[in-house]
């Protein structure tokens, strides 16, 4: 069998290639858009790529080639990663992508509207959350209307209740954007400190529809601890090498929490985030799957039973 080896020209070459520009030329498949200029993969939801540089929060690991990140990351050989970037330089050469070394962007908090009518409208007319949960969390400092465009914006906070974290989700269209600099460990939350609950949901505003479903039951509406991972992910080619929400990582690390309540999107992105996050806290923890079955979402059920209660009053 003859030798395997790489030259050192080859190897130059190799060590040249960054990771987004890799995933651009050879897997745009696998590239989700997260920010202006942070994208993330459906494999690996918690590995971030922004100004020249790649983060896996999940393993604490970073770098900037795309040799590291196969060693790394995907577990391969220095060797078979090498000659593996190799061949595919030398069939197609990659065009590179412009991306700025240095990040212009530190975390800052949109500018607030003189006040939240915008919003409030938004979130009950349209959304069906209730008004006495909109206004607790407006007092509370976890929502408010930017000041731009008036849309919501979602704070997530850190131990120490500094800001650290914001999407913000227009109010007369579908978009949906982060915060440039948010760190995605500080998703919006909802703590209780005495409670050893978790539930999980995808966006803020199927966290508050929640909130809403419950608080129609009881008056104690918020009783344990409710987290937003902002998104889902896809198990991509195996689950063995996913990872867990950094959010939700984040969150077990820092919280004593016994029972985990999923309530993911009742789609392929949401099951597989399921499924992930089973398959990797399941030994450690009770997880149960709270996802709806009926409707896309909760913030569906909750608008489509706040429609059908409607009905039946006037009938």
């Amino acid at each position: 069998m003859p030798k395997r080896y790489i030259s050192k020209k080859d190897l130059a070459k190799v060590k040249e290639l960054d990771l987004l520009t890799y995933f651009k030329n050879y897997a745009p498949e696998e590239l989700v858009r997260k920010g202006r200029n942070d994208y993330v993969t459906r494999t690996h939801g918690s590995l971030h790529m922004s100004n020249g540089l790649w983060c896996w929060w999940a393993q604490s690991k970073g770098g900037r080639t795309a040799l590291s990140y196969f060693i790394d990351v995907e577990g391969m050989e220095f060797l078979d990663a090498a000659l593996y970037l190799r061949n595919l330089i030398q069939t197609k050469v990659p065009i590179p992508v412009k991306q700025q070394t240095k990040s212009i962007y530190r975390f800052r908090l949109p500018q607030a509207y003189e006040n939240n009518n915008t919003i409030e409208k938004y979130l009950t007319t349209e959304r069906k959350i209730d008004k006495e949960i909109v206004k607790e969390c407006i007092q509370s400092y976890l929502i408010y209307e930017s000041n731009k465009d008036h849309s919501v914006v979602f704070i997530g906070r850190d131990e120490n209740h500094f800001p650290k974290f914001a999407c913000l989700r227009a109010t007369d269209s579908p978009t949906k954007k982060d915060v440039p600099g948010s760190d995605k460990r500080y998703s919006f939350q909802i703590k209780n400190n005495n409670s050893r609950t978790l539930h999980v949901f995808e966006s803020t505003i199927d966290l508050l529809s929640y909130l809403t479903l419950e608080k129609r039951k009881d008056s104690i509406f918020h009783r344990d601890n409710y987290l937003s991972i902002d998104g889902a992910t896809l198990i991509g080619k195996s689950i063995t090498n996913s990872t867990l929400p950094v959010a939700l990582d984040h969150f077990l690390n820092k919280n004593d929490i016994r029972t985990i309540k999923l309530h993911l999107d009742n789609d392929r992105a949401g099951k597989d985030t399921t499924k992930i996050i089973y398959h990797h806290l399941h030994e450690q923890y009770e997880i149960q799957d709270c996802s709806p079955k009926k409707y896309k979402d909760i913030n569906e059920q909750l608008v489509k039973t706040d429609v059908k209660n409607h009905q039946i009053r006037i009938q």
